[in-house]
C-alpha cells in the first residue's frame, strides 16, 4: 500500500513538473509572439530596415504589418489560450514546435540557396530549433502523462 502512494506522489510531482515547464514554454512563445505584435504594428518602417526591407507604399507597408504582426497577434492569441485553457495545452505546443520548425526551415532553405544571413538569422534559428525539441520533448512526456 505505501509502495502505491509513493509511485503516486511521484506520478504527481511529474506531472507538476511538466505542467511548469509547458506553462513556461508557452510564456516565452507568447513574450515573442508579443513582442513582434507591438514592434511590428508600432514601429515597421525601421524594423524592416534593420532586416533589410525597404517599404514603398501603404500596401506593402499594410502587407508587412498583417504578417509580422497580425499574424503574430493571432498565433499568440492561440498560445495565450493554451496557457491558461489547460485542455488546449497541447494544441498551444504543437502550433508553437509547427511555427518554430516552418521559419526554421524557410531560413535554412534561404541560407542554402541564397547564402549567409546576419546576426539575427542566426540567433533566430538558434531559438527555433530550441522550441522545437524543447516542443517535442513535452508533447511526448504530455502524451505519456
Amino acid at each position: 500500500m505505501q509502495a502505491q502512494s509513493i509511485s503516486s506522489h511521484s506520478g504527481n510531482e511529474t506531472n507538476s513538473f511538466l505542467e511548469l515547464i509547458s506553462k513556461i514554454f508557452l510564456v516565452l512563445n507568447l513574450a515573442v509572439y508579443a513582442g513582434f505584435t507591438v514592434a511590428f504594428i508600432l514601429f515597421p518602417i525601421p524594423l524592416a530596415s534593420a532586416i533589410g526591407y525597404t517599404i514603398h507604399s501603404s500596401a506593402a507597408l499594410a502587407d508587412f504589418r498583417a504578417m509580422y504582426s497580425g499574424l503574430c497577434f493571432g498565433v499568440g492569441l492561440l498560445v495565450y489560450n493554451g496557457l491558461v485553457k489547460p485542455d488546449f495545452r497541447s494544441s498551444a505546443i504543437l502550433l508553437s514546435v509547427a511555427s518554430a520548425a516552418g521559419l526554421f526551415f524557410a531560413r535554412l532553405y534561404t541560407l542554402f540557396i541564397d547564402g549567409p544571413g546576419n546576426e539575427y538569422i542566426y540567433l533566430s534559428m538558434a531559438t527555433e530549433i530550441v522550441s522545437v525539441f524543447l516542443g517535442v520533448w513535452l508533447l511526448k512526456k504530455i502524451g505519456k502523462s
